[in-house]
């Protein structure tokens, strides 16, 4: 049976099934005695217990490492962190590269809905384990994309969150990078793709308004992806 779990310790809240709740908070470290308890009600958004995180105390220890304070970048939320990482493959080798991944690493690997129909599809990777509805069982586990490579196209290694793309693009040039292709939509998604001033290539991607603080701040999450 799935349920919602919230860590009384940090406020982190995390959905999993009784059989593959972790030991341990993801977000604090505390042990699974301290989660309080509520059943799923189809969505992690519709959780009814929420736990303050905890005011840090101004005298603590800086050299205490056995809680790690929640920090508000609340200005910057979304901007500049590494988000997803993209790996290309030859035409015609969807199936050899998913296998190579399944088979060596045991990823979780399904083709993108808009390519799915394709011979050469646009693959989601989880990195590690996940529940049959995809929600990771480790929460710190990657995700990212095997793609088809386009010949003489950018070939950017991972991607990057931008508040908004017109301005990073400027910040780009300003500071000695390249812009490589211009705002672009796929799947639904804004990207740009750029080189640094030394240059390594990324892609940049606008996180709209809509998404959810609980994608960027794990304490102060309302909800898990």
């Amino acid at each position: 049976m799935k349920k919602i779990y919230t860590c009384f310790v940090c406020g982190f809240p995390i959905a999993f099934e009784e059989t593959e709740v972790p030991a341990h908070c993801p977000g604090c470290g505390a042990p699974r005695s301290q989660f309080l308890e509520e059943p799923w009600m189809g969505s992690i958004e519709k959780r009814r217990i929420h736990v303050d995180p905890p005011e840090v105390d101004p005298n603590r220890d800086p050299f205490d490492i056995s809680f790690h304070p929640a920090k508000d970048f609340a200005p910057l939320k979304g901007h500049g962190r590494v988000r997803r990482w993209i790996m290309g493959y030859d035409k015609g080798q969807a199936e050899e590269v998913k296998s190579f991944y399944e088979d060596c690493f045991g990823w979780d690997i399904i083709d993108t809905e808009e390519t799915c129909e394709s011979a050469d599809p646009r693959m989601y990777c989880a990195t590690g384990p996940g529940t049959p509805d995809w929600e990771p069982r480790v929460p710190s586990f990657e995700y990212g994309y095997l793609k088809p490579n386009e010949e003489a196209a950018p070939a950017p290694s991972f991607v990057i969150e931008v508040k908004d793309i017109e301005e990073t693009l400027k910040k780009t040039v300003e500071f000695g990078g390249k812009v490589l292709r211009e705002r672009y939509t796929a799947e639904g998604n804004d990207y740009a793709v750029i080189q640094d001033s030394e240059g390594n290539q990324m892609y940049i991607w606008e996180i709209k308004d809509e998404v959810p603080d609980y994608c960027i701040n794990p304490v102060t999450r309302t909800g898990a992806q």
